[in-house]
């Protein structure tokens, strides 16, 4: 997984700086959310591998897939396509995400508990995370109930645990030394 982000970054790089030029950065990032999803499809990934379709086909294949795709998103998807790059989309979609978020001042957190969170309590957690991390906070909220309770919260690269089986994990860690 590394090895695959270290190559997508140079493309990540390369689309932020145009999105940050071209004052697109929304726009960019959708499409390569979009396309990232796209081609982890199964069908999509055998159409993109058969051999005998030509590069042109597969370019026209791809541009069919969003309704008003730009010149410079088509150059970007020859480019990976002629490169063999065109499954990195996942990779560059969420480093182009991680640029985006540090030029906003903004940091997407994803927050796992045992159950429902409310409203209230969503933004008292970004409140408590904006000021641990001084950006503004895109809270994720997820069910798991195999956390028992508490919460797990993963900001950025780091990941505080407060959920019960975390403790426990780390009690029977502890006793078991």
């Amino acid at each position: 997984m590394a090895e695959r982000t270290t190559i997508a970054r140079p493309y990540a790089e390369a689309v932020f700086m145009l999105a940050s030029n071209s004052s697109s950065l929304q726009r960019w990032g959708d499409m390569l959310a979009y396309y990232a999803i796209a081609v982890a499809d199964e069908n999509l990934a055998y159409a993109l591998g058969d051999p005998r379709m030509s590069g042109e086909q597969l370019d026209e294949l791809l541009a069919s897939l969003l309704d008003d795709i730009s010149g410079q998103e088509q150059a970007l998807l020859t480019m990976l396509r002629e490169n063999g790059k065109l499954q990195l989309l996942p990779e560059i979609s969420a480093l182009y995400n991680e640029l985006r978020a540090d030029a906003e001042g903004t940091v997407d957190a994803s927050v796992v508990s045992a159950f429902a969170l409310d409203e209230a309590q969503v933004s008292n957690l970004a409140k408590m995370l904006k000021k641990e991390l001084n950006r503004d906070v895109n809270i994720e909220a997820i069910v798991d109930p195999s956390i028992i309770g508490g919460v797990i919260i993963r900001a950025g690269d780091r990941v505080i645990d407060g959920s019960v089986a975390g403790s426990l994990q780390n009690l029977t860690s502890y006793l078991t030394r």
